[in-house]
């Protein structure tokens, strides 16, 4: 599977694999769809998306299964 990715995005992808906080561009693009996904099955709350995306921002902190469960209850 090919993806495309804007010029900003690339950036972006770049600046987290040199940060060390991923080992392969394929581990961010996997990371950000089962965020995606997480944020679709919640019905968009905005505390979880919030809590999901601070996440994105800490890739060195590692968050097991159910970690983000509080929020959607």
């Amino acid at each position: 599977m090919k993806v495309l990715l804007t010029p900003h995005q690339e950036k972006f992808v770049g600046r987290k694999t040199k940060g060390g906080g991923y080992l392969s561009r394929a581990e961010i693009v996997r990371e950000a769809l089962r965020v995606y996904e997480l944020v679709e099955q919640e019905d968009n709350d905005p505390q979880l998306e919030a809590a999901l995306r601070h996440a994105l921002r800490s890739p060195l902190k590692k968050f097991k299964p159910g970690h983000f469960a509080g929020l959607a209850a």
